[in-house]
């Protein structure tokens, strides 16, 4: 082989680990005869980097099923280099329990993961000890087994600039006197980097300062450190999605307390003593629905054509409006999935035959009366019948006398998720949320084209997201029934929806549209991720490439790429990219030697989440695109390099390229 030539990959975890096996995988292809030098830099451990760390609590789980979440491509993903198959987690754990796994040399798994292991399955909730042990293991795969043609180097310690040498070459500057590391090539995956406070946190964190309070503000759970939090006073929680359900394991079970089921069956909690009484608001005011224990009896449903090319084609090439153009589409085709599976899989559920019903379903008119006539006629249940609006918004409008009246809906509207997330009868929920997804699918095209509006784009995407991690992205079942428990037990009591939180009198005050009056508290929460602009991240690298121009905030374009001015738009927050991932700098202009992808990049809609075996996941096709990009690039230096040297060899100067 010639010289070789070098790549370095900042950040270690998931996505810098798919980064890397895709490296491998199309090296042979896309980089014949080069040895390649791939250096991945983390401060922490490589495989699950810093939020699938391994020390975390054991009681801290994934809302992702073991079945559900895969490291390698399988034959559903179209991609253009090779599918490289390696186990799911649920059947990596499989192998490890029974002795038949092929770990590296050297590499030992925990104890607790090898007991974990021995109770999972596909279905399983994994604790996130387990998930970083196996993003690990498949790390340490593929530096010792990966390939000859790629040497892998791990670097702990923290990447702090990257500068442009000559040649296109890249220097990456590493923290601590560390010496850096000067390579061809640089793939940004740093995923969830540290923020500035925002305006309002900035205010609480001097406000709490001044009156010796207790302020926690927005960051993962894993980074909170919730010693502080007093036993036995009210705390102020905000946010009720996952970071609020790991804030509610640390602060009950987490401090001695223990659930029981009593004779009826009913799971209950007995106090350690030690917990605050969590008083917990957020603007819907109710928790992210629950994962649901089964799936459909037949296969998930396909596009019913709401969304389809030939509906959008039909609206034209100007700009699209969300609320007024897509999102009926969208809760069309939410609404037909359901309708059609209760239809499918529960007859007795319907006043009139199934056939009749699906048939009317699949060819009446949407734009009509006519769907909520057939609804009103079939569906004898209030509980089967799809509001999507109240579904988003389950408190709008409802205002209750007391607190207690607030706690006594709250249990049953809890109590209504555990029984639908673990009840097969229940299934049209499941098949909405495949609908959901359907669609989904299709807005990230129209957001890659640049269809959405303006006024969409700040306003309306934003909530859509919003409402599309409510459906799918809350906590396992079990999780849901414990704060059912802890809400019975008073340990948890709910402020209702629109919270608000000020300060006086030495105190946090919280209140919400759905109670009169406020609660006071020494202690507040944010149980919530921060909101990850390019301009609030404090990741020193990041900090000094905005400041020299080197990246920039992408904007949404119109139709015909004119962009919408800077100072007129609060876009999105992530870092511009081309459709390669090359970064691009403020004048527009691209980088060949850098690529990013992740949550801060563009082109990354659906990053943040596993990728689902089976599924053609975009995280694995836009990875496999990135690796080949910058794969290609390293031939086209190489070469250069060839010819430069050849040439400087026929004029009698001697030339050494930069070590790697």
């Amino acid at each position: 082989m010639t010289s070789s030539l070098a790549v370095a990959i900042i950040g270690a975890g998931p996505r810098g680990t798919s980064l890397l096996e895709r490296l491998i995988a199309n090296a042979a292809e896309c980089a014949p005869g080069r040895t390649i030098d791939v250096h991945i830099i983390d401060p922490h451990p490589p495989g699950g980097g810093r939020i699938w760390r391994s020390r975390q609590s054991p009681l801290l789980w994934m809302n992702t099923t073991a079945g559900s979440c895969t490291m390698y491509t399988d034959e559903t993903v179209a991609c253009d280099g090779p599918i490289v198959p390696g186990p799911t987690l649920s059947e990596w754990a499989q192998e490890l329990a029974t002795d038949s796994l092929s770990s590296p040399e050297g590499f030992r798994h925990s104890p607790s993961t090898a007991a974990e292991a021995g109770m999972m399955h596909a279905g399983w909730f994994t604790t996130r000890r387990t998930q970083s042990d196996y993003l690990s293991w498949v790390f340490r795969k593929l530096a010792d087994d990966g390939s000859p043609q790629v040497q892998v180097h791990a670097h702990v310690g923290r990447a702090v600039d990257v500068h442009d040498l000559p040649l296109g070459r890249q220097r990456v500057v590493l923290a601590d006197g560390l010496p850096p590391l000067d390579v061809e090539i640089v793939l940004f995956a740093q995923g969830n980097v540290d923020v500035e406070p925002d305006g309002e946190e900035a205010r609480l964190t001097t406000y709490a300062a001044d009156h010796d309070l207790h302020y926690l503000p927005s960051g993962s759970t894993a980074d909170h450190s919730l010693e502080r939090i007093p036993a036995g006073e009210p705390v102020i929680v905000r946010g009720l999605g996952l970071c609020f359900i790991d804030t509610v394991v640390l602060l009950t079970s987490g401090r001695g307390g223990a659930f029981h089921r009593d004779d009826a069956g009913e799971l209950r909690y007995t106090p350690s003593g030690r917990e605050p009484i969590l008083f917990v608001g957020s603007r819907r005011g109710v928790p992210y629905w629950s994962k649901t224990h089964y799936s459909l009896a037949g296969s998930p449903p396909e596009s019913f054509g709401h969304l389809d090319a030939a509906a959008l084609a039909a609206l034209g090439d100007r700009p699209l409006d969300f609320a007024v153009d897509i999102w009926p589409l969208i809760a069309r085709e939410v609404t037909h999935a359901g309708y059609r599976e209760l239809a499918a899989s529960h007859q007795e559920l319907l006043a009139m035959e199934a056939r009749q019903f699906l048939h009317r379903l699949d060819t009446l008119d949407w734009d009509g009366p006519e769907l909520k006539e057939l609804v009103d006629r079939a569906v004898r249940l209030d509980g089967d019948r799809i509001d999507l609006e109240e579904t988003a918004r389950p408190l709008t409008g409802r205002q209750f006398p007391d607190s207690d009246a607030l706690q006594s809906w709250m249990v049953d509207y809890i109590a209504t998720g555990v029984q639908r997330g673990r009840d097969p009868r229940y299934s049209a929920d499941l098949a909405m949320v495949h609908g959901l997804f359907s669609a989904f699918s299709t807005l990230v095209e129209l957001v890659d084209d640049k269809r959405i509006s303006l006024t969409s784009w700040e306003r309306d995407l934003p909530a859509f997201l919003d409402f599309c991690r409510f459906l799918t992205s809350g906590p396992p079942g079990p999780r849901l029934e414990e704060l059912l428990s802890l809400t019975r037990a008073g340990v948890v009591r709910f402020l209702g929806s629109e919270m608000a939180v000020t300060t006086h009198d030495g105190l946090f005050h919280a209140r919400s549209g759905s109670l009169d009056g406020s609660t006071a508290a020494r202690s507040l929460i944010e149980a919530r991720l921060p909101e990850r602009t390019i301009h609030r991240v404090s990741d020193p690298l990041l900090r000094k490439l905005i400041r020299r121009g080197e990246i920039r905030e992408e904007t949404p374009s119109v139709p015909g790429g004119d962009r919408y001015p800077s100072d007129v738009i609060n876009a999105a927050g992530l870092i511009d990219t081309d459709s390669l991932n090359h970064l691009k700098r403020a004048d527009g202009s691209v980088h060949e030697s850098r690529f990013g992808a992740g949550v801060l990049f563009s082109g990354s809609v659906a990053s943040g989440r596993f990728p689902v075996p089976r599924s053609n996941d975009e995280f694995f096709r836009q990875n496999d695109r990135i690796a080949r990009a910058a794969l290609g690039e390293l031939c086209r230096r190489g070469v250069g390099r060839r010819k430069r040297g050849a040439q400087a060899h026929r004029e009698g100067v001697s030339v050494r390229c930069p070590r790697t």
